[in-house]
């Protein structure tokens, strides 16, 4: 890691740490050992151990060295890291009451202070605020509600189709445009278009700022957090300016849309229905109008978050696979000639007929995780598991990168296989599910991980069904050998890379273009 100046500048102030170290290391003697890990440095512990980039693929090594429960001191802190779904089940799952706090980097938690992202219940600590939130959002996303957004995910697929057909190059700003587009309408009844995009265009900015501070250790207040009191001026505190512009991003992500929606709603003009105009109307019955409308307000803000920046990546990711592995997709082309044939598209209806497709979509969850770390889990108190003392406060991560590319669970991790999740031409329930980490663990999982599954399955259905997707030429006039490469941060994207898209038919081009989804 590199640091500045700051380091020398701030040596004072880590003595306000050094009796919090001691005593921590002398009640350790009189405890059970902690989980193994790298042996730490006097005072320091671990903290010139800690990636700033990639961290998952560290921490995955040290996994294969020490254990699938692993531990890293930083200034009296204690890092969790858990690498294998059976510690993580019996942990985030069965002693969930213990393991389901927010315990946040410090620059994260003074970033999202300052940024006033008190709001998301992502980020919350565990208790009422987090469970009234959590049972609003879930309501309108639950596995028995989402059947309800196939027609606006239906019909935002089919223009995604169409733009591809007409602007191929233009693939990444396609697929943040229909999830944008999607989850504007469904939690705002807005549509995105024109003038409009100013409101996908500031998620897209407020997300990636968070994105950016959620990485453990990359900032120096990270292992000093005192430093969050040094002033925007000094060298290296650049993380405060940071975080000051973070939070106009936000303000304008959390508020525009929603005052939009109320103002129309109190002028009496027409809104199209959403989840916001839902529960503006009719607020839970135990909180007043102002904590209603802050809930609403927020409930929206985290639905439009999920939807328009995990599923972006996981969408990137199923391209970078189809240049990487050809056969993959002849194998779901032919699935889909079979059973959809070439007179129509596909639709929601057809899923349970097309378990390669399925297969497909749980493969592209685990290839390439779009959060390999997650956001970390906090304990409310002391415990023991296995052996090892892990004492309250400390900060436990789930590796789901680890989880995922387990060679046991899945032989070849590192290779795109669908037909891994199958089994006599079905998907095979005694393979693990991608989804056990791919969405985040216990009661922290994402709630609208099934929404996502379904935009996942549409999107690829129409895609395949109607476009071949290859790797660009080079100057010789060959195929360009591509390879996997993906962002550090909290969100992982793939390395921006270019493709050959193009109609797998002139049948397939008429059905794209005339293609129309009809009452939404």
């Amino acid at each position: 890691m590199s640091y500045s100046n700051t380091t020398l500048l701030s040596l004072p102030l880590v003595l306000g740490f050094l009796w919090k170290f001691f005593i921590q290391q002398f009640l350790s003697r009189r405890r059970l050992p902690l989980p193994p890990g790298p042996k730490p440095l006097p005072l320091l512990g671990n903290v010139l151990d800690m990636p700033s980039d990639y961290p998952w693929l560290t921490y995955d090594k040290w996994r294969q060295q020490y254990g699938d429960i692993i531990s890293l001191q930083a200034f009296g802190h204690t890092i969790v890291i858990i690498g294998s779904a059976e510690v993580a089940y019996d942990l985030f799952e069965k002693r969930s009451s213990i393991y389901s706090d927010r315990m946040l980097s410090p620059v994260l938690t003074y970033s999202l202070f300052r940024m006033g992202y008190d709001w998301d219940f992502a980020f919350m600590p565990y208790g009422d605020n987090w469970r009234r939130h959590r049972r609003v959002f879930h309501q309108f996303f639950n596995q028995g509600a989402i059947d309800k957004y196939h027609p606006v995910q239906m019909r935002e697929s089919l223009a995604f189709v169409q733009r591809l057909l007409d602007t191929p190059q233009q693939l990444n700003h396609h697929i943040q445009q229909t999830f944008a587009a999607t989850i504007m309408d469904i939690a705002y009844g807005i549509r995105v278009s024109g003038e409009n995009d100013k409101y996908a265009r500031a998620a897209a900015d407020a997300l990636a700022s968070v994105s950016e501070a959620g990485v453990p250790g990359k900032f120096l207040v990270d292992l000093i957090p005192i430093l969050k009191y040094v002033p925007a001026w000094v060298p290296g505190a650049d993380f405060q300016k940071k975080a000051a512009y973070w939070r106009e991003l936000k303000d304008r992500f959390i508020n525009d849309p929603f005052k939009a929606v109320k103002d129309a709603i109190n002028r009496g003009a027409p809104v199209r229905p959403s989840m916001l105009s839902s529960l503006l109307e009719t607020f839970p019955e135990e909180v007043d109008k102002d904590e209603g409308e802050q809930i609403a307000r927020n409930c929206a803000a985290i639905a439009y978050g999920g939807g328009a920046d995990t599923t972006v990546s996981a969408v990137e990711i199923f391209f970078l696979a189809m240049l990487i592995y050809p056969d993959v997709q002849k194998k779901a082309q032919q699935e889909l000639d079979s059973v959809v044939g070439a007179h129509r598209l596909p639709e929601f209806s057809d899923r349970n007929n097309l378990p390669y497709i399925n297969a497909l979509v749980k493969e592209t969850m685990r290839w390439q995780s779009v959060t390999p770390l997650g956001v970390p889990h906090g304990t409310t108190t002391d415990d023991v598991y296995n052996g090892y003392f892990i004492p309250k406060g400390s900060i436990v991560f789930g590796n789901a990168w680890s989880i995922l590319h387990d060679p046991i669970a899945y032989p070849q991790p590192e290779v795109f296989k669908p037909e891994r999740f199958l089994k006599d031409g079905k998907l095979n329930p005694e393979v693990r599910d991608p989804s056990v980490a791919a969405f985040g663990f216990g009661r922290r999982i994402c709630p609208g991980r099934h929404f996502s599954n379904n935009s996942l399955f549409i999107l690829i259905a129409l895609v395949l069904s109607t476009f071949d997707v290859t790797p660009p030429l080079d100057t010789k006039g060959e195929r360009v050998r591509m390879a996997p490469a993906v962002t550090s941060g909290l969100l992982s994207h793939p390395e921006v890379f270019k493709c050959s898209i193009t109609p797998r038919s002139k049948e397939a081009e008429a059905l794209i273009r005339e293609a129309q989804w009809e009452g939404v």
